[in-house]
């Protein structure tokens, strides 16, 4: 095993008054999947449940108080020597979404998304569209 790494991440979906989800796209700076939309997360930290990190990560990113519900959808894939298993919870936000802030070492940009706009910012293969289409069934 030695080299391989496990790592869990978690993901939000928030939805506003007209049904749309919000996605947010990676900052064109990062190693990994630059300029890519994403439903906005990240990882588990030692210690912390999936529950807790994702309340820690949209507090830290985007300055909102949320309460996890259900979980949408789990996933795994494995990238060489990484395997990431993935929890994609219902967000419900404490607060005015109109109040979202975020700094650009996160995030570049957020961007609201209805169900026939999915296609414009991820590909069908993508875990986040394969997650958004259930949301939106």
């Amino acid at each position: 095993m030695g080299d391989k790494i496990q790592k869990i991440i978690v993901s939000g979906i928030m939805v506003n008054a007209d049904k749309e989800v919000l996605l947010a796209q990676r900052p064109l700076h990062k190693k990994i999947a630059l300029g890519a939309y994403h439903i906005p997360g990240g990882h588990v930290e030692f210690g912390e449940t999936p529950k807790q990190a994702i309340i820690r990560e949209i507090l830290e990113e985007f300055g909102l108080r949320v309460t996890p519900g259900e979980a949408i959808r789990t996933f795994s894939y494995i990238i060489g020597d990484d395997h990431t298993v993935g929890i994609t919870f219902l967000l419900h936000v404490s607060g005015d979404l109109k109040n979202i802030r975020f700094d650009k070492k996160d995030t570049e940009s957020i961007v609201w998304v209805g169900e026939n706009d999915i296609g414009k910012y991820l590909k069908d293969v993508d875990h986040d569209y394969i997650t958004l289409v259930k949301f939106f069934k």
